[in-house]
């Protein structure tokens, strides 16, 4: 049986806590309520299904069909979330060069500066991860430079919010100081990576924005349906901070694992660790092992670098049992006779 512990957020479930809070909110006026005293009570709010279709309608709402929007070439928007981005919007990335997923404002410069002309004129949005896919944080300081540099160039800033928990809950700063304070456009924010029911809000800071990106969401036959129990749940998360807790759990539960497998021979790690993602580069015989017990990503990165990803269920045990299988003496063909006999 192939483990999914470490293989993303989401298999950890709907947390019984916010599960219990479905239905006791009819509307979305709470937690929109909710949300506006998270962010800024002028703050167009919008309930959307799933991931997917909150980032291609957030970038949607900035651009025309077949502009290009600029983003770190391991970035989600860049990969698997491209092709929902596409059939909603119309819209392709232009990947920059970026260090652990992480872009800068020269990056970006040097982006604009080799692309064509006609290129240049179509570029309209730059989007960010907070944290990145290697589960790397930017500063309140390193956000607000990225949007200074993009509106300077006349493009707006979406950024992936659907773990901005974690990044808050390491760096001690609120929703608002990585968000609209440092002058993002718009933001999606979800809560199903941290034990919420499924579903994400999308904030758009910018009225002539959230307009449009209420046109696309009829445009496009939105589904709200699941908004009561996406409501309840992130109400939840917010109202008793427990959205808190669970991050720093799955944040502390990463920064353990990394402790345990950086001493295993054959395994490296990638990068730092800052929030509940593990990046490590793995010997051929440790990839085997991994394969056979567990269902985990291959990332973006030199082969056989693969990631894990902690949540608010992970436990010690289960970091134990995952260190134990790769500390394990390889089992010989001789082996492998005698214990089939």
């Amino acid at each position: 049986m192939r483990h999914h512990s470490f293989r993303s957020e989401e298999y950890a479930g709907v947390q019984q806590e916010t599960g219990s809070a479905i239905g006791k909110i009819q509307n979305e006026d709470e937690l929109f309520f909710k949300l506006r005293k998270h962010f800024d009570y002028n703050v167009c709010p919008f309930y959307v299904p799933d991931r997917n279709t909150a980032l291609a309608l957030a970038l949607s709402s900035m651009t025309r069909p077949s502009d290009l929007y600029l983003c770190s070439h391991t970035s989600y928007v860049a990969g698997r979330g491209y092709a929902a981005i596409k059939n909603i919007a119309g819209i392709r990335p232009l990947g920059i060069q970026s260090e652990f997923g992480k872009i800068t404002p020269a990056a970006i410069s040097g982006s604009l500066e080799s692309a064509r002309a006609k290129d240049r004129e179509r570029c309209r949005v730059v989007s960010i991860s907070q944290p990145t896919e290697y589960g790397m944080i930017y500063s309140p300081k390193e956000i607000s430079d990225i949007c200074r540099c993009a509106h300077e160039n006349e493009m707006q800033v979406v950024m992936d919010g659907s773990r901005i928990f974690f990044a808050a809950a390491k760096i001690l700063k609120a929703f608002r100081e990585q968000t609209m304070d440092a002058r993002v456009d718009a933001t999606t924010f979800g809560g199903e990576k941290n034990g919420a029911p499924e579903g994400e809000a999308v904030l758009i800071f910018r009225k002539d924005a959230a307009e449009k990106f209420r046109e696309n969401c009829k445009k496009n036959n939105t589904d709200t349906s699941g908004a009561s129990a996406f409501s309840s749940g992130i109400n939840r998360l917010l109202t008793e901070r427990l959205w808190r807790y669970n991050a720093i759990h799955a944040n502390e539960m990463a920064k353990k694992l990394a402790e345990e497998i950086s001493g295993i021979p054959g395994i490296k790690l990638f990068c730092k660790v800052e929030t509940n993602k593990v990046l490590a580069e793995v010997s051929p015989e440790i990839f085997q092992k991994l394969k056979d017990n567990y269902s985990l990503k291959s990332f973006r990165c030199p082969d056989q670098t693969v990631r894990f990803v902690t949540n608010y269920k992970t436990s010690e045990s289960e970091i134990e049992e995952l260190t134990g299988i790769l500390r394990s003496p390889e089992q010989t063909d001789q082996d492998a006779n005698i214990y089939s006999s």
